[in-house]
């Protein structure tokens, strides 16, 4: 069969968070080439995509070719204070959920997550739950976000991200547990 793949939840979308400066890798990661030879960013896309109705990537400001490139698959969106957290990234992005139930929260630097991984936490949103899964112990990323906190993330600031609702809303919150290291491993500084 060919054509569309089939999505389980479609008013589940996903957002990628790809406007960071990079600072501590010393130059732009996401165009790093992993092992494979495929660009960080790229792989990540590539992991997430397929899993996906709706897919949001939030980019900065003068990321034209990033832009051009990822703009035929994925929804582009400029977080015009980028620089000022990731909290301003995420806020960015919520225009364009408006008829979403819900989404999970990517970074751009996380390519290792099974995919496997990402639909156990998108299946298991609702729009009055926050999803967090967890590797022996250790609370990971990407994370999953109900509706009913949109509102509240795009009045976000500073470098928190979804982090304060989790700490909020505690009895809302589902943890998971998935044996999956990827959901723990990111790239900050060089290899």
């Amino acid at each position: 069969m060919t054509g569309t793949p089939a999505f389980p939840t479609p008013r589940i979308g996903c957002i990628v968070l790809a406007a960071g400066s990079s600072k501590r890798f010393g130059s732009d990661k996401r165009l790093f080439r992993l092992p494979s030879g495929t660009g960080l960013l790229q792989q990540t896309l590539d992991n997430l995509g397929p899993l996906f109705k709706h897919r949001v990537l939030v980019l900065r400001a003068g990321d034209t070719e990033l832009a051009a490139h990822f703009g035929t698959e994925w929804q582009v969106v400029v977080a015009a204070t980028a620089e000022l957290g990731m909290g301003h990234s995420l806020a960015a992005a919520m225009p364009a959920t408006a008829a979403w139930q819900g989404a999970v929260i990517a970074l751009a630097d996380m390519p290792w997550v099974m995919p496997a991984t990402v639909c156990r936490i998108r299946d298991a949103i609702t729009p009055d739950i926050l999803v967090v899964p967890t590797y022996q112990g250790q609370r990971g990323n990407p994370v999953g976000i109900g509706s009913d906190y949109f509102e509240r993330l795009a009045s976000l600031q500073g470098d928190s991200g979804a982090r304060q609702l989790m700490q909020e809303f505690t009895g809302k919150t589902l943890t998971m547990a998935i044996d999956d290291p990827g959901l723990i491993r990111d790239l900050d500084t060089k290899p």
